[in-house]
């Protein structure tokens, strides 16, 4: 039994959109499907934060999907938040939301970066 969720041929690939917001300012973050998760580049947010997001799998097969949150300080980049979704997914042609609005803090200012993400076929 597989762990992953298959789409069916008739369906469109799934598309993770995340909405990061930092000081005001909203950046989309669109990520498609991928085997190789060390080609995944994080994403800059104002300068303050970076934002990662990875949905592995094939074809039309998600076998999971992870955020990752990373404070910019410099002495580089510190992993202040981990999210980690497994299959069943609810795939449709409307907007899901698959997480929360996510509201971190870092740095000596406690800063805050807040996210969101969607997942749908495309």
């Amino acid at each position: 039994m597989s762990t992953a969720c298959t789409l069916s041929s008739t369906q469109a690939a799934p598309l993770l959109r995340c909405y990061a917001t930092y000081a005001g300012e909203t950046q989309i973050i669109d990520t498609q499907l991928s085997d190789n998760p060390y080609q995944i580049e994080a994403i800059d947010i104002g300068g303050r934060f970076k934002l990662k997001t990875e949905m592995n799998g094939h074809q039309q097969t998600i076998n999971y999907i992870k955020i990752y949150a990373y404070f910019q300080t410099s002495h580089g980049d510190v992993p202040i938040h981990e999210a980690s979704y497994y299959p069943p997914f609810q795939l449709q042609s409307e907007i899901i939301a698959l997480t929360p609005v996510n509201r971190l803090y870092a740095g000596p200012l406690e800063r805050e970066l807040q996210y969101r993400c969607t997942l749908q076929d495309k």
